[in-house]
């Protein structure tokens, strides 16, 4: 097969070097789209003046410190005037907080030859609404000289008002002493470093272990020694194998790069070289030779998945074998929810022979020892757990266990257990012990007391407290109830998937707080009622708790043209997609609802609204809004959404998916996959990746291609039965 990898090595390479180890935060390195940075925001006033567009940096394609790109800062300070820029952290997952041994460092090139030290700008740092003290830059530099690059480095404890408790938002440059002239300024790798950090020499050629070319798209992989100064790998370019230009820089802990390249047909010349934390690079690799070709579907199909599946190869905790969302200093969060699509997704890539399975049965045998000891309610876990110590984390402030999370995990290891038939004793030992995790899960415990055939989303650590949002409507909820029909030793009646969409709650909050209403009322607070997706009724009446009434969930609707049965789309449409990541949507017919019609009416809903307000583009085949939790406009697209209704609809969804390729795909798409989104009104794109995202392009590509998963959950012999019970034949 031309896409298979060798990862063996690769992940061993991985147990062997701890990826729970602490990771240097980068505010800036590289802008992935070129023109203007859009997590930049200029403001000037008076008579001073900075050079931008749309009120962002303008971004450097010629002069850069690291490939491929740096900020302009061009500026007139005035007497009269003011100015400052923000750069902000742009990395939201990470929640980034500095150390006091910390230095703030940056790379400055001063390019206007009039500029003097003292006339620099200034730079704090922020945090959420507050500020540091402002420091001048000059103050920090040795050897100032114009038209070079120059070392900027200033201690953190320098920065008075800074909290270490607090997570870093970005940094702010502005105005220090005024002058006439017009300054330019460009900035590069502007991060926050220990103050010690491994100087030793790289005297070790870097290595180079394989290129592939993938249409476009030219793969590169390497292996990173164990030798603590090595901070990034360089990756260059040639067209004649004698001049060579940088084109990206990558850190230690991603093991490869897809570099996008103009031309096919053509030959192309790669070579690395490690880099220091002080930018000084090793000896070169040798020189790998690669003359990319046009991709079949099949073969184009194939790469997508496999970015998409490294994603999850690549980010995970070592100690427990879980997905992590993001890595701290003193701690390994691990998502239980999104560890069952890495599972999925992970199934898929040893069917496709991007990585062993025994590989595959490692992770997963950690996974589930991990699993067998963590703390649970009744078979429940909590939502994240911090995967070196075990014990829960309590992202959201609330103690509980979450029966989603719980769900997308025993799921994912059941479709395992159906995989993994083999007669060795280690696949007979691991589909015992995940027989073991499936039966001690409780469904009937997380049903509503007033209701049995109904479930609660959650569970309370310490039960009395504020009911959580019941599960019910069109979404994971679904699957929830199919294993709790499916359970053998505490099912709910097979009428209870069918309720679970024929009705749905509304929460009945109290106007005024009333005796013990009060510390309810003052506990519902907005963003908490916004995680509950539950219509939200406020009563004038002396009501002393809030109240669940129980509603048709039935809102007939007609939309762009389309009758759709549950009402207004009002949350993604991935959703919707997920109980068809396991459940074979052809069965899915309960009583009056055809479940794949009903979610292809949706999907096309989306598209023709989505068409409609034009999302920044005139391309039909764009579609998919998305509106992200810190998001200001109405245009970001996630790739995800159109890519993964393939299920429904293949033609509308190939389409789709070559347009976002073809179109954005030197930005858009990397060694991990399509990024969470793009914003083609403000040309602005995600540097981050979401699991749901990733497992849902890989898995159900792989159902559209071949029904694997599909096939395995109808096998599972409790599945099997309940699905028999549940869906219309």
């Amino acid at each position: 097969m031309q896409l298979r990898l060798f990862f063996f090595l690769i992940l061993c390479c991985f147990l062997t070097k701890s990826k729970a180890e602490s990771y240097t935060e980068v505010v800036f390195d590289n802008s992935l789209v070129k023109g203007s940075y859009a997590r930049s925001y200029v403001d000037y006033s008076g008579q001073s003046w900075v050079e931008n567009v749309h009120r962002n940096l303008l971004v450097s394609d010629s002069l850069y410190f690291t490939p491929g790109n740096a900020l302009s800062l061009r500026y007139i300070s005035s007497e009269a005037g003011d100015w400052n820029v923000l750069i902000r952290y742009s990395r939201q997952k990470f929640h980034y907080r500095v150390s006091a041994e910390d230095v703030l460092n940056l790379k400055l090139f001063v390019g206007s030859s009039e500029t003097s030290q003292k006339q620099l700008p200034s730079i704090s740092i922020q945090q959420g609404p507050n500020q540091s003290i402002s420091l001048p830059l000059g103050d920090y530099i040795e050897d100032y000289t114009n038209n070079a690059w120059l070392n900027v480095k200033i201690p953190v404890k320098d920065f008075a008002g800074l909290n270490i408790d607090k997570i870093i938002s970005g940094v702010i440059f502005r105005q220090q002493q005024s002058s006439p002239a017009t300054h330019q300024l460009f900035l590069d790798q502007i991060e926050f470093l220990p103050a010690n950090y491994s100087t030793a020499p790289l005297t070790s050629a870097a290595v180079l272990s394989k290129v592939n070319p993938h249409g476009k798209h030219v793969e590169l992989q390497w292996q990173v020694p164990l030798t603590p100064s090595i901070r990034y790998v360089k990756i260059y370019r040639s067209l004649d194998n004698k001049e060579f230009t940088p084109v990206a820089i990558r850190p230690t802990y991603m093991l490869r790069y897809l570099d996008y390249v103009p031309t096919l047909d053509k030959k192309y010349y790669y070579k690395i070289a490690w880099v220091d934390y002080n930018y000084r690079e090793s000896p070169f690799s040798d020189v790998k030779e690669v003359e990319p070709k046009a991709l079949n579907e099949n073969q184009f199909l194939d790469l997508v998945q496999l970015a998409h599946i490294n994603y999850f190869i690549e980010n995970y905790d070592v100690n427990s074998g879980m997905y992590t969302p993001f890595r701290l200093k003193d701690k390994a969060p691990v998502s239980v929810k999104e560890t069952g699509g890495a599972l999925l997704s992970l199934m898929v890539g040893v069917e496709k022979g991007f990585l062993s399975k025994s590989m595959f049965i490692n992770r997963t045998k950690k996974i589930v020892q991990f699993l067998d000891k963590a703390q649970n309610n009744k078979g429940f876990y909590p939502a994240f757990f911090d995967g070196r110590k075990g014990l829960p984390e309590y992202l959201d402030g609330q103690a509980k266990y979450d029966v989603v999370a719980t769900t997308s995990i025993i799921e994912a290891l059941l479709i395992v257990r159906q995989y993994l038939k083999g007669d060795a004793a280690e696949e007979a030992e691991l589909r015992t012990a995940i027989t073991k995790l499936w039966d001690r899960v409780d469904w009937r415990a997380a049903a509503l007391s007033t209701d049995p055939l109904i479930l609660r989303s959650s569970l309370d650590m310490v039960e009395g407290n504020l009911p959580h949002a019941p599960l019910t409507g069109l979404g994971v909820g679904l699957n929830t109830y199919m294993l709790a029909t499916a359970s053998k030793k505490h099912s709910l009646p097979n009428q209870a998937f069918s309720n679970s969409l024929a009705y749905s709650y509304k929460r009945v909050v109290p106007a005024s707080p009333l005796d013990n209403a009060k510390g309810i009322q003052d506990s519902l607070s907005k963003d908490s009622l916004a995680k509950t997706d539950m219509d939200l009724e406020i009563v004038d009446k002396p009501v002393l708790v809030d109240t669940l009434i129980k509603v048709s969930g039935l809102k007939d609707t007609s939309m762009y043209g389309l009758d759709v049965p549950f009402g207004p789309i009002n949350s993604s449409l991935l959703e919707m997609y997920r109980p068809f990541t396991s459940i074979n949507p052809n069965l899915a017919k309960v009583g009056a609802y055809d479940l794949k019609d009903i979610v292809g009416k949706y999907a096309l809903l989306v598209k023709r609204r989505d068409n409609e307000i034009g999302v920044g583009t005139t391309n039909s085949d764009i579609w998919g809004f998305y509106q992200h939790f810190d998001a200001v406009g109405n245009y970001r697209i996630n790739p995800a959404i159109s890519i993964a209704s393939i299920f429904l609809d293949p033609v509308k969804a190939k389409r789709s998916l070559n347009a976002l390729y073809t179109l954005y795909g030197e930005t858009l798409f990397s060694e991990y996959g399509f990024r969470s989104w793009m914003d083609l009104k403000n040309d602005d794109v995600s540097d981050e990746y979401l699991a749901s995202n990733q497992a849902h392009v890989a898995v159900m590509l792989e159902n559209a291609r071949t029904g694997l998963i599909w096939k395995l959950y109808q096998g599972i012999p409790e599945i099997q039965s309940a699905e028999q019970r549940i869906f219309k034949k």
